[in-house]
Order: structure tokens, then sequence, then C-alpha cells
């Protein structure tokens, strides 16, 4: 799946600062991602955490290939993995047994 072009990277430097970052907004990965699958709130949110930092990590590296950031636990989200490649091509998905507060923090959906 391609980093659709409503996803963006920005990288910003303020020189006289020393200071550099990147923004990301990946609204489009995400819903194609998730649009597959009826996860609980709290499992969309963590999901969509991963996809952030595994776009920051793929963007910030300087490889040729992939990366896969995972959770795993003994919690109702006993996985959650997004993989990325240098290209910003994302996929992920989640596995889920059981019921889930709508209020359920990380601790909660991991174990």
């Amino acid at each position: 799946m391609i980093m659709p072009q409503h996803d963006q990277l920005h990288r910003y430097l303020f020189e006289n600062f020393a200071v550099r970052g990147e923004l990301v907004t990946v609204s489009e990965t995400r819903q194609q991602i998730l649009e597959n699958h009826d996860y609980p709130q709290p499992v969309k949110n963590v999901l969509a955490e991963l996809l952030v930092a595994t776009s920051l990590l793929t963007a910030t590296l300087k490889f040729d290939g992939d990366i896969t950031v995972q959770l795993q636990g003994d919690g109702p989200m006993s996985l959650a993995v997004i993989n990325g490649n240098n290209k910003q091509q994302m996929r992920g998905v989640a596995r889920v047994q059981g019921e889930i507060p709508e209020n359920a923090d990380l601790k909660t959906l991991v174990g």
C-alpha cells in the first residue's frame, strides 16, 4: 500500500537553535489500515500511534527494506503490528480477543 498523497511528511530545521524534527500526517494510510476491521477505539488509537512511530522511524533511518514495529502481550489485544519501508509504504493489523472497554489504556490492552 503506497502512502497516499494526503499523507505528508515534512522535515524542518532551526539552524540557529540546533533543532530539527519531522511532522507527519497519516490520515489516509490510517483509514486504509482500519477500513476492513471493526476494531474497538482503543485498538484503533494504538495502531495509529504505531503508524506514526513507524513512519517517523522509516523516514529517519537510511536503509533499504522493511521495518516492523510490534506490540505483543497477554491482554485482549495480543498483537499490534505496523510494517513500513523506506518508501513510506505502510500496512498494519491487530489481533483482538474478548471485550475491550472504551477507556482501555495500553497496559489494559496488552497486559
